[in-house]
Order: structure tokens, then sequence, then C-alpha cells
């Protein structure tokens, strides 16, 4: 059986107004940068995940651009709200869409995907948690889908990256997201954006992958917000993921040229 590929796209910081930038940056362009390389593989990618902080501050006008361009892409897309969205805009926006953006569960092969909101309980700062039906919601499908491999996709990273200011933005209840995985062997796999470089670790035998973002980069080990300054991890970039049949997953960050 041939591996389920999947397209990671992550924290675009779409505008209200197109011709606006996000931190000096044209936001559309490195968006249409990543889908016109993503698309060049299109025949072999089986979906996209978008996950989340995908429209600066929840512009409505934001999400009908984003949920008209994806409209017309030829793979299936399924988003899930970061902080910087508005969350019950999106959900509105998705039914309204064509296709299943707001999905909550995808099976394929012999795999699960699971897709939760981790934006509850905002600090004002950037971090967010899992609410418990949430939570609940995690249980109930890993219990039903034990017999799948399963991935887990939100936006807050549920490990740190060992940048201070990062960290204290994370997932709020990491503690209990990690105590409701170790009782399902079944979790082979979590990724995330929001932290706006890449990191791939190991936590308990389940591989935790975060995700550059299509707009600006953040600088890696910092104690204090900083952007990347080295050309080479300034480019937008999207990851690629293979989940193959048995559980094992193969994955790349690929950075797209301006």
């Amino acid at each position: 059986m041939k591996p389920l590929v999947i397209a990671q796209i992550t924290d675009c910081h779409l505008q209200n107004d197109p011709q606006q930038g996000y931190r000096g940056l044209d936001v559309e362009q490195h968006l249409d940068l990543v889908v016109d390389d993503l698309l060049q593989q299109s025949e072999t990618i089986d979906m996209i995940l978008w996950t989340g902080d995908l429209v600066h501050h929840g512009a409505v006008r934001g999400y009908q651009r984003l949920s008209e361009r994806i409209s017309k892409l030829p793979i299936p897309s399924f988003w899930i709200p970061g902080n910087h969205d508005d969350a019950e805009l999106m959900q509105r926006i998705g039914d309204q869409a064509e296709g299943s953006l707001n999905q909550r569960v995808v099976q394929a092969n012999d795999w699960a995907i699971i897709l939760l909101d981790s934006t509850s309980e905002p600090d004002g700062q950037g971090g967010g948690s899992l609410a418990q039906c949430e939570l609940d919601f995690l249980q109930q499908q890993l219990r039903a889908l034990s017999d799948l491999s399963c991935l887990i996709v939100l936006h807050h990273n549920p490990v740190p990256v060992e940048s201070d200011w990062q960290d204290q933005i994370m997932l709020g209840n990491a503690e209990a997201f990690w105590q409701l995985l170790a009782a399902h062997e079944n979790v082979r796999g979590v990724i995330n954006g929001h932290v706006h470089q890449s990191k791939d670790s190991d936590i308990n035998g389940v591989r935790v992958m975060m995700t550059p973002a299509t707009s600006v980069q953040f600088k890696i080990g910092c104690s204090q917000f900083a952007l990347e300054d080295h050309s080479a991890l300034q480019a937008p970039a999207y990851r690629l993921l293979q989940l193959f049949s048995g559980g094992q997953i193969a994955t790349s960050v690929k950075r797209v040229a301006g």
C-alpha cells in the first residue's frame, strides 16, 4: 500500500486587506509561493492540513479569500484555528465552503488524522489550551480508532522549543494532553504550528513535528522575541509527511525560494 501523503501549511497571517503586509512581508505572495510549489506535486499529495494562525486577528475578508483559494485546489483541505484566528468565524465560513474544511477526523489507508482546537483559555499573549470537551473528544476518538495509527493535529506546541518567550505560550495543558496520549499506543505522531520554526523530536515514542510558517520565521533558542535573520531559514515553508502502513512516518520541511 502506498503511503498517505500530507502537506502541512501553517501560520499564514493573512490580513483583511490583501495589500497589507505582516511584519514587513507580503504574506499573500509568500502563501502563493508555497501553494504553487506544492501544486507541482499535487498528484502525489492526498490532503492539506492548515494548522492555524491562518488569518491575522480573524479578519472576515481574509477567510473568504483563503476559502476561495482552497476551493480551487485539486487536493482536499482541512483547517484548525490558532490563537490569531476567530474560531467561530472559521467554523461558519468552513461550513459554507465547498468540501469539508471543518472535518475533525479523516480516515485514510491505515491512518486516522484527528484535528483539535487548542485556542481555549487564551492568555492574551498567544498561549492556548485544549478545552475539556476537546480532551474528551480526543479520548473518544482514540478509543474508537484503536485499530488505526493516529496523527494528532493542533496549533499550539505541546512540548517546549527552548526559547524562553515561546515556551511561555505553548499548549497550556500539555501535561493533561500527554497523560491522555500515554494510554493509547496507536498515537504515532503530533504536528503543530505556532512556533514559526522547524523541530522534530520523539516524546515517549510519539513523533512531534513543528513546522515553519508561510509568513515570517522566528529565530531559534532566544530569550526574547526575535525574527530569523539567517537568509536560508527566512523563506516561506511547508511540511510534507508520508504515513506508512504500520505506523512509520517520513517527513521533510520544504523551504520555497521567492
